[in-house]
C-alpha cells in the first residue's frame, strides 16, 4: 500500500523532472522506469555477490569486471559529482542496457566504444533479443546533470528508507499512472485497475501482444511486480 510519505517523495521527484522541462507524464514515467531498472541491476549484482561471499559459489556477473564496467553500477556512481553521474549514465549505462545480452551488460574499450557481447550457445534467442527490441528506440531525455542528480537522490532515498524489502513496484506504477488522469497534464485517462485485470484474465496476453482500447485509442501498458525487472 502506497503511504502518504511515499506519495510525497514520488511527487517531489516528479516535480523535479517537470522543473527540468519534461512535462509529458508518459515521458516522465518512461525516464523513471529506465533509472529504476538501472538501479535494480545493481541490486541484483549485490545479491549475487552476497551469495558468493556466503557460499563460495561463483555466480554470473551482470556488470563487466573492468573499472569502466564497475563504474556503471548505481552504488558506485550515485554519490559522485552531478556531471560525472550524467556522463556515466548517458555515455555508458544507457547505451549498455540497450545491448544487454544473456543477462550481462557489455563493456567499453579504452576509447569509450561499446564492445558487443558475443552470442553463446547457452543464450536463447528470446533472451538475446527481447530486451534489446524493446529498448532499441529508447532515448535518454533527462536534460541536465543537476536534474538527474536530484532524481537519483530521490529514488535512492525512496528505495532505501521506504521500500526496502517490499515488493511495491506495481503499486509505484499504479500511483504514477494515476497522474495521467490529472487535469491539465495530458488529457488521457487510464483504464481502471479491475477492468485491466479482467482483460488480462480473459485474453491472457504474452509479452509480444498489444491490446487496443477502442474507446480511447491508445495502447494499454500492463503493470508488473519487481520480479519482471529480473535479468
Amino acid at each position: 500500500m502506497i503511504t502518504g510519505t511515499i506519495k510525497n517523495k514520488i511527487d517531489k521527484i516528479w516535480t523535479d523532472i517537470w522543473a527540468g522541462g519534461i512535462t509529458n507524464p508518459i515521458t516522465v514515467i518512461e525516464q523513471l522506469t529506465y533509472l529504476m531498472f538501472i538501479r535494480s541491476l545493481d541490486e541484483q549484482e549485490l545479491e549475487r555477490e552476497g551469495f558468493e561471499n556466503l557460499t563460495g559459489e561463483k555466480r554470473k556477473k551482470i556488470f563487466p569486471q573492468s573499472a569502466t564496467g564497475q563504474s556503471m553500477r548505481w552504488s558506485k556512481f550515485k554519490n559522485n559529482d552531478s556531471r560525472d553521474i550524467y556522463d556515466v549514465i548517458s555515455l555508458r549505462v544507457f547505451p549498455a542496457i540497450k545491448k544487454l545480452k544473456n543477462g550481462q551488460l557489455p563493456d567499453f574499450d579504452k576509447d569509450g566504444n561499446l564492445i558487443p557481447i558475443v552470442d553463446t550457445e547457452n543464450g536463447s534467442e528470446e533472451d538475446n533479443t527481447a530486451f534489446a527490441r524493446y529498448m532499441e528506440d529508447a532515448i535518454f531525455l533527462i536534460p541536465t546533470p543537476q536534474v538527474l542528480q536530484k532524481i537519483i537522490t530521490g529514488l535512492d532515498d525512496l528505495y532505501e528508507h521506504d521500500l526496502s524489502g517490499l515488493d511495491m513496484q506495481g503499486d509505484l506504477y499504479e500511483y504514477m499512472l494515476g497522474k495521467l488522469a490529472t487535469a491539465g497534464q495530458n488529457g488521457q485517462f487510464r483504464t481502471p485497475k479491475h477492468i485491466r485485470e479482467m482483460m488480462v484474465e480473459l485474453l491472457k496476453p504474452t509479452p509480444d501482444d498489444s491490446i487496443c482500447d477502442i474507446k480511447t485509442p491508445r495502447l494499454i501498458r500492463f503493470n508488473f511486480s519487481s520480479a519482471d525487472f529480473a535479468v
